[in-house]
C-alpha cells in the first residue's frame, strides 16, 4: 500500500504542479474548474444516496438509496461550476450575487425536484453541502493565487497542507498510541497529530527558504503554517465523518492508493481559507 501511495504521489505531484509553476491563467481556470467538478462530484455521490435512504425512511440505521437521480449530481456540477467561475472573474458585487443565485437555485431545486418532503429536504441538504465544500473553498484558493509572486503562496499553500500529512501519517505509524478522535477517524493520533503540525511548520518555513524569505516575516509564516497545519488535519477528520456517514470507504477511486480526489485535498479544503485570511491581514514583508 505505502508504496502504491508513493508511485501515485510522484505521479499526480508533477501534474498538480505544473499549472501553478508556469503560472498562466489559460491553464490555470481550466485547471479549478475540473477541481470544483471532482470535488463536488465526489460530494454529491457519497451524501445524496444516504440521504435520500434516511429522509425517505426515517431510520438513520438505512443503506444508502439505489433511486438517487444522477441528474442531481450533474446539476450540483454546473452550479458548482458556474458560482466558481462567476466569483472568480468578478471577485466585487457580481461575485457575490453569483453565489447567492447558486445556493438558491439548489434549494429550489431541491424543494420542487423530489416526490415528497422529506426526500426533498434531504436533496437541499446534500446538495448544499456538496456545492458548498466541493465550491467555496477552491474560491479561496483561487484568492492565494492572486496574492502574486509566481505562484508562491500556492506552494506554501501545498507544504503546509502535505508537510502535515506526511508528518502524522509517519508520525502515527512510528509513535501514535492516544487516539485523537475515534468517532471521526479511530486510526488517527494525538502523537501524529502533532507530527504533522511539525511537518507543516518545517514545510511551511522551507518555503519561505527557496521563495528567498520573500512569502513572508517568520513570524507570519509560523503562524499560517502552525494554523493550516491545524486546520489541514481538521479537513481530514470533517471528510473521515462525511464517509463514515455515507457508508464509504473513499470518496472514489481516481488516484490508486489514495482513494478519491477528496481523499487528497481534503486538508487543502479547510486550511486555504484560513492561510488565505492571516496572508490577507498579517504583513508579508
Amino acid at each position: 500500500m505505502l508504496k502504491q501511495r508513493l508511485i501515485t504521489a510522484l505521479i499526480g505531484l508533477p501534474i498538480v504542479l505544473i499549472p501553478f509553476v508556469f503560472d498562466q491563467r489559460w491553464l490555470l481556470i481550466p485547471f479549478f474548474c475540473l477541481c470544483v467538478a471532482l470535488a463536488t462530484f465526489e460530494m454529491s455521490r457519497m451524501l445524496l444516496p444516504r440521504l435520500e435512504a434516511i429522509f425517505t425512511t426515517g431510520r438513520v440505521d438505512s443503506g444508502r438509496s439505489d433511486n438517487e437521480a444522477p441528474w442531481l449530481t450533474a446539476f450540483a456540477i454546473a452550479v458548482g461550476l458556474f458560482i466558481f467561475i462567476g466569483a472568480a472573474t468578478d471577485p466585487h458585487i457580481g461575485g457575490r450575487g453569483v453565489i447567492t443565485a447558486g445556493f438558491l437555485s439548489v434549494i429550489l431545486v431541491g424543494s420542487f425536484m423530489a416526490r415528497n418532503n422529506e426526500v426533498a429536504f434531504g436533496r437541499i441538504v446534500g446538495l448544499l453541502l456538496s456545492v458548498v465544500y466541493g465550491t467555496l473553498p477552491w474560491l479561496a484558493i483561487w484568492e492565494i493565487y492572486l496574492l502574486g509572486l509566481k505562484s508562491g503562496y500556492i506552494i506554501l499553500l501545498m507544504c503546509i497542507v502535505w508537510g502535515g500529512d506526511t508528518g502524522a501519517y509517519f508520525g502515527g505509524r512510528q509513535f501514535g498510541r492516544v487516539k485523537l478522535a475515534p468517532r471521526m477517524s479511530p486510526k488517527k493520533t494525538v502523537e501524529g497529530a502533532l507530527c504533522g503540525i511539525l511537518g507543516s511548520v518545517v514545510l511551511g518555513c522551507l518555503a519561505n527558504l527557496i521563495w528567498g524569505l520573500s512569502l513572508g516575516t517568520w513570524s507570519t509564516i509560523l503562524l499560517t503554517s502552525l494554523v493550516g497545519g491545524v486546520f489541514g488535519q481538521a479537513g481530514d477528520l470533517v471528510e473521515s465523518t462525511f464517509k463514515r456517514f455515507a457508508q464509504v470507504k473513499d470518496s472514489g477511486n481516481i488516484f490508486p492508493g489514495h482513494g478519491g480526489f477528496l481523499d487528497r485535498v481534503d486538508g487543502l479544503l479547510f486550511a486555504a481559507p484560513v492561510i488565505w485570511f492571516i496572508l490577507y491581514v498579517m504583513p508579508t514583508s
